[in-house]
């Protein structure tokens, strides 16, 4: 049995993301005229009104995946490149197939493509589109009994590294409210 696809949490560097997003934060905050340059957050009301709305517009969103929605969403024979691959010989062909579990999501899919701060070489594998990831093994039919298990470890694999970078990006929300209250509060305060 083998689990294919890309590597989750193995693209950018995650604190890139994270500082880009706190930057956007700060950048429509410093652009704030009364609402028009940033969105209609609504800039001519209270400064922590306007924090807020920024805030919320920016911030991290709380990421989650939603295992007891997960469903089936393919099964299909092995194609030619995919045997291949795994050395399938010609006459166990017709043993093999391809089944896709998809594992629906809620928040940010950064958290799952970028490399997270703390990094691990046994990286779970699944392709994030649509608001899932996909998770998709070969495996031959004497397999299948295996596949609930394979499942459970993938998704333990997934949730570990989940949890860091939800740690990274509940630091990056902190990091950008304080940023956001000192730019907006801040400048109330002094007067402009």
């Amino acid at each position: 049995m083998y689990i294919v696809g890309p590597y989750l949490f193995s693209g950018d560097e995650l604190d890139l993301y994270l500082k880009g997003r706190k930057a956007e934060a700060v950048a429509a905050a410093r652009g704030a005229d009364g609402g028009a340059e940033d969105g209609g957050d609504g800039a001519a009301g209270a400064p922590g009104d306007h924090v807020r709305a920024l805030y919320e517009r920016f911030r991290i969103s709380d990421t989650k995946m939603h295992v007891d929605r997960a469903h089936f969403t393919g099964e299909r024979p092995l194609i030619d490149e995919e045997c291949a691959a795994i050395a399938v010989k010609d006459q166990d062909r017709e043993n093999y197939k391809s089944i896709t579990i998809a594992v629906p999501y809620s928040g940010d899919p950064h958290l799952f493509t970028c490399r997270p701060t703390v990094y691990s070489a046994n990286q779970p594998q699944a392709e994030v589109k649509d608001g899932a990831l996909h998770m998709t093994w070969f495996l031959a039919e004497v397999e299948e009994f295996q596949l609930e298990n394979n499942f459970k470890r993938q998704i333990a694999l997934i949730e570990r590294t989940l949890e860091v970078t939800q740690w990274q990006a509940m630091g990056c929300n902190q990091e950008m409210m304080a940023a956001l209250e000192a730019e907006l509060m801040g400048a109330a305060g002094s007067g402009g």
